[in-house]
């Protein structure tokens, strides 16, 4: 019997009254709810000691897990969204009338100080070096203004705010700015990726790529590398799961040989984490092409975890920080990103050596499982909570 919605919420607020837990809500304006460093690490956590409600990007209102989603407003043009999504967010989150709010992107900076003042607890999570990503970030048409814009919200953040930080790489810009934070990895939830593990296909090759899809991405040079590989007669194809932005889609269909290559490039829009894996139980290699850039240089990809718990073999960035986790633990291959020819040797060396990528995929899920757990960081975060919340009483 099929369960209503309505009631389902009835028997989460009934729960709720008698288990009296400390309400929390987590806040994201650009992530998916279902989404790897929020819903299925943080809110998963914290579900067990807290009453979680998490405002973000999802189809309706509903509980999953114990865990009260509530839709975002999605905006289709992305000025609109940096502009204004704060202000419709800080009337839905003071709804909630939680004791400590957690928002996880720079936009949502006055969201938080509206809260502060209202005297709630506010975490910011900071996912990746943004004033750094400034300067990457293709769509940005006056990197300097937005990054001098940017550092005056960021001090006062760091003056109001607890910062989380998913990287060792940029602390010190944070230590230099007097922040009171904490790193909280961004290591793989293994118990999450243990339903996607792949069993490739022998016919075809099928090379698989998650995320943002930019330029710097270094999707055109793996394209680039399948043109070689294809005019060898080897039987090949891309899988791509995120959103294709127009300048880049106008590049791809502007190769050379597109016409000749355009049937073995499969893009599946942008996905929820667990549907876009469900794709890589048939893949065969992890792509993690990304250009050498100060922010990628110095910050682990999320995805190279990932593709390691669902034992694919990676071809990576050649980045010293890279090779540490791709070469040291012999999970894949580490390449030079804006070469297409050593991209190409390296996905031709992994199909001509059958014995060798199976071993690769197999010390990934190991490495991953010993090394690079989020077991290891739960604890971390759990800590931090008690320690803001216990503050308060």
């Amino acid at each position: 019997m099929k369960i209503s919605s309505k009631i389902k919420n009835n028997c989460y607020i009934f729960a709720v009254l008698l288990t009296k837990k400390t309400k929390i809500c987590h806040l994201s304006s650009v992530h998916y709810a279902i989404d790897t460093r929020i819903f299925y690490k943080m809110c998963q956590t914290l579900s067990k000691a807290y009453d979680v409600t998490l405002i973000a990007n999802h189809s309706q209102k509903e509980i999953i897990d114990g865990i009260q989603i509530i839709p975002s407003k999605v905006f289709s043009n992305r000025k609109y969204r940096v502009f204004f999504s704060w202000y419709w967010m800080f009337f839905k989150a003071i709804k909630v009338n939680a004791k400590l709010y957690h928002f996880h992107d720079p936009e949502l900076i006055p969201c938080g100080l509206l809260l502060k003042i209202l005297g709630k607890k506010v975490i910011y999570d900071i996912h990746e070096n943004i004033a750094e990503d400034i300067f990457d970030k293709p769509w940005i048409k006056n990197p300097k203004l937005a990054y001098r814009i940017f550092n005056a919200f960021e001090k006062l953040a760091v003056k109001h705010f607890f910062i989380i930080l998913a990287e060792n790489s940029y602390q010190n810009r944070y230590i230099q700015l007097n922040a009171n934070y904490q790193v909280v990895l961004n290591y793989c939830d293994v118990d999450f990726f243990k339903n996607y593990t792949s069993t490739p296909s022998k016919e075809t090759i099928n090379l698989f790529y998650i995320g943002i899809l930019l330029e710097n991405r270094g999707i055109l040079q793996i394209i680039e590398a399948m043109i070689l590989l294809i005019n060898k007669g080897i039987k090949i194809k891309f899988h791509i799961v995120g959103e294709l932005y127009s300048d880049l889609r106008k590049k791809i269909s502007g190769l050379e040989d597109y016409q000749h290559i355009k049937e073995h490039l499969v893009f599946y829009d942008r996905r929820p984490l667990d549907q876009g894996y469900e794709l890589a139980s048939k893949m065969n290699i992890g792509m993690c092409i990304i250009w050498p850039m100060k922010n990628s240089m110095e910050s682990y990809p999320t995805k190279l975890f990932e593709y390691m718990a669902v034992g694919l073999p990676i071809i990576t960035s050649n980045f010293p920080l890279y090779k540490k986790v791709v070469e040291q633990n012999g999970c894949g291959i580490c390449v030079n990103p804006m070469s297409a020819i050593e991209i190409s040797e390296a996905i031709e060396e992994l199909i001509n050596n059958v014995s060798k990528s199976e071993q690769m995929a197999k010390n990934g899920k190991k490495t991953v499982l010993e090394q690079y757990n989020w077991e290891t960081q739960k604890p971390i975060l759990t800590k931090v909570y008690a320690q803001l919340l216990k503050k308060e009483k």
